[in-house]
């Protein structure tokens, strides 16, 4: 099965669904790990290009480490937009080279508009990338997508229909994450966070509910020719 993560922003899979990810991959399956925006924003001390460039190295690290193929569409941080064709053309492409058979992306109503509107583009291109009349150099995928949709930042406003067990691969996504250092301190500068220890908290928070150590929560995309009768995740 070929699986397509589809995050904002460099760190943002390996804290929402870096345990489902590395499950994937140990099963067998191909996992392409896509972040739109590179991360060019988040810093005190480097430039907008020499922080791009630091997080991006960061983003191929972490997808080495749980044995996924890394891509940076290379938006900048804060300008991921729904409505702008050449963007809405990148994803089409996107989603036609990598061809998923599932894809796993942002909460429709998480905290941070390239979160949304990364969620939107993948609704709508995904649609968009089968339809043979929508013309780029890729060819046309052959089937509308299944997406999930994967937990909000610190859970809130999520409610999992799903969830994916990721005890046996914890220390693998945690190592996944800590790859992303230049994040870890721009957040711990901006927010006075650690974002090692709330992917942790929530991780044990979605255990508990599904009655093991860690787990990831998901909800699948209800919509037409979106449904399947079973289960895709791990």
């Amino acid at each position: 099965m070929r699986v397509l993560a589809v995050g904002a922003h460099p760190d943002d899979l390996e804290t929402l669904c870096g345990g489902t990810l590395a499950r994937f991959v140990r099963e067998g399956h191909e996992v392409v790990m896509c972040h739109a925006a590179n991360g060019n924003k988040g810093s005190y001390v480097h430039t907008s290009q020499e922080i791009g460039l630091i997080r991006t190295g960061e983003a191929q690290r972490a997808a080495e480490i749980c044995g996924a193929t890394h891509i940076n569409l290379g938006l900048s941080d804060g300008e991921v937009l729904a409505s702008d064709r050449a963007q809405r053309s990148l994803f089409v492409d996107l989603i036609r080279d990598a061809r998923p058979d599932v894809i796993i992306t942002h909460s429709p109503a998480d905290y941070h508009t390239d979160h949304n509107e990364t969620s939107r583009l993948v609704f709508d291109t995904s649609f968009l990338a089968t339809v043979p009349l929508v013309v780029t150099e890729r060819p046309v995928h052959d089937k509308v997508t299944p997406i999930y949709y994967m937990d909000t930042v610190a859970g809130l406003g999520f409610v999992p229909t799903e969830f994916v067990d990721i005890t046996e691969v914890m220390e693998t996504k945690e190592a996944m994450l800590r790859a992303h250092e230049s994040q870890l301190s721009w957040i711990k500068d901006h927010d006075d966070g650690d974002i090692v220890e709330q992917m942790k908290t929530v991780s044990a928070f979605r255990g508990q509910q599904c009655g093991v150590r860690y787990a990831e929560g998901f909800a699948a995309c209800l919509a037409a020719l979106r449904c399947t009768t079973h289960r895709l995740l791990p």
